[in-house]
């Protein structure tokens, strides 16, 4: 955060676009047309979020967990407990979203044997996605995601 410009000026577009993929931001997160809705939408973050706010929720990504992505603790009867999103129930079954990775992919739990549910306070959102980045693309990253993946904006301007 510290080494952040307060200003990002002569970006490269098209690696920003390619770091949003490369980072696997696109497999849980909308962004325009594509991506996944796991997490929130991404597309508006240029008018929700400064370079230091956007920067600082990715990087602390269980600081604030919206009620609408946040996951369970789920106890069981058996003493194993599963940590996931509820998304339906049916036949008796809830129907668990545990791995961000495979939205699709749902655990079915017995509601009998469901001891307790409480709010786990940790994100979906796994820590370090951008680790692998330079400061250059990070940059490139951020000023993809802050102007909304508009090629014209003032950022990418060289």
């Amino acid at each position: 955060l510290a080494a952040m410009p307060a200003k990002l000026t002569g970006r490269d577009f098209e690696r920003g676009k390619a770091m949003f993929t490369a980072t696997a931001c696109l497999v849980c997160h909308r962004f325009g047309t594509e991506g996944g809705g796991v997490g929130p939408d991404l597309s508006g973050s240029g008018g929700r979020y400064s370079i230091r706010d956007l920067l600082d929720n990715i990087i602390n990504p269980s600081a604030v967990i919206s009620d609408q992505f946040g996951t369970e603790q789920i106890e069981r009867s058996d003493g194993d407990p599963i940590v996931g999103r509820v998304v339906g129930e049916e036949h008796g079954e809830l129907l668990i979203m545990a791995n961000p990775f495979a939205p699709d992919e749902k655990v079915k739990v017995k509601a009998s044997a469901v001891t307790a549910r409480k709010p786990y306070n940790v994100s979906m959102m796994p820590p370090g996605l951008i680790n692998s980045l330079n400061p250059e693309e990070l940059q490139d990253l951020l000023a993809y995601l802050l102007s909304g993946g508009n090629r014209s904006d003032a950022m990418f301007r060289q």
